[in-house]
């Protein structure tokens, strides 16, 4: 094999579920490995970008003990998402070394859907690192979209919820990490359950495509139990991760 890149390292998106991706990726620096180049979506592309920036999964972790991810909106409707996240872009800001794709310590991509034109738009040079991977976290109504050169842009997921196909040319190998399964079926009890729910189910059949390209995939199915909004269990979510990825890589061998 002669691609670009030997290993990539593909994250979904799944929300407070995102949190298996650090515990899946501590696994595979345990097995002696590390991606040559990342693409992530929602969760998977936040996870992502602080990897690629060089910031350790205990610094991540550390990170999100603090972090805004959620401030509301008080005033009245009509709004373009109920919840603000102009000051978690701040402390992300902060936190980052790098100020632009170029500068990140391991080349990164993420997606997230345009929806001033109804397409995936894949992000993967230039200054809006904070914007892209914002607005590709971005869930319909409930955050307001994020602008980039006058075109708005939401939740990656909504078109490609593993985005594999993005960087398959580019590397000899893929391990892609699912951590967004079917929902347990048990009746929706808020607003936001059945936002989720319904997108949810919406981009299965893409996930399903893109798992194929992979070589391997570490499927965190035992996180399923665990809501979008659930940042307080982000250490059992990171353990989940930590034990299936371990598990997975067992015979995983690269030539």
């Amino acid at each position: 094999m002669s691609a670009k890149y030997k290993l990539g390292l593909v994250l979904s998106g799944g929300g407070a579920k995102g949190f298996a991706h650090l515990g899946v990726i501590k696994a595979i620096e345990e097995k002696g490995l590390k991606p040559d180049i990342i693409s992530g979506v929602s969760s998977g592309a936040l996870m992502g970008l602080l990897y690629a920036d060089g910031k350790s999964v205990e610094e991540i972790m550390k990170f999100f003990e603090k972090a805004s991810l959620f401030e509301a909106i008080t005033a009245s409707l009509p709004r373009l998402g109920l919840m603000n996240p102009s000051k978690f872009k701040k402390q992300l800001r902060s936190f980052l070394s790098a100020k632009s794709f170029e500068e990140l310590k391991t080349p990164f991509v993420v997606n997230a859907t345009n929806i001033t034109d109804g397409k995936m738009t894949i992000f993967r040079s230039g200054e809006f690192l904070v914007e892209a991977v914002i607005g590709s976290s971005s869930m319909p109504m409930l955050f307001a979209p994020q602008e980039i050169e006058g075109k708005q842009y939401l939740d990656g997921g909504v078109f490609c919820n593993m985005p594999v196909s993005p960087i398959r040319a580019e590397c000899d190998y893929i391990i892609g990490v699912h951590v967004n399964p079917i929902c347990e079926e048990t009746k929706a009890d808020s607003i936001l359950e059945i936002g989720v729910r319904v997108l949810h189910y919406a981009i299965q059949s893409s996930t399903v495509s893109e798992k194929k390209l992979c070589d391997l995939v570490i499927d965190v199915k035992e996180v399923k139990k665990y809501g979008m909004f659930d940042l307080n269990k982000k250490q059992e979510i990171f353990d989940y991760g930590y034990t299936i990825a371990k598990e997975m890589l067992e015979n995983f061998v690269m030539e």
